[in-house]
């Protein structure tokens, strides 16, 4: 789940995004998300678990349409036992995002 800054129109929405161990981010990856021909695209931080070929995140960080992007904050995937990614606290990006 995203935002949106509703003062500043359409050009400032935004999701907490995925980074790589290298800093990068990783490309869109798509979600099937049951029968039919197209699936979810997403980049946000929680697909990249690093299951079903998908890289695994090692930081997850505020990422605005506009380009901006906040600070990195590491992911303890030893938190999030038994796929549980809900028990990780990914709140921070969402105070930071007000470019």
């Amino acid at each position: 789940m995203g935002w949106k800054a509703e003062e500043y129109g359409d050009s400032h929405e935004g999701i907490v995004g995925a980074v790589l161990a290298d800093g990068s981010e990783p490309k869109p990856v798509y979600l099937d998300v049951g029968s039919g021909s197209s699936g979810h695209r997403t980049s946000e931080w929680w697909a990249y678990d690093g299951r079903m070929r998908r890289p695994k995140a090692a930081a997850y960080r505020a990422a605005c349409s506009c380009g901006w992007r906040g600070p990195s904050h590491l992911i303890d995937w030893d938190q999030a036992k038994d796929d549980r990614l809900d028990d990780l606290d990914t709140s921070r990006p969402y105070s930071e995002a007000s470019p």
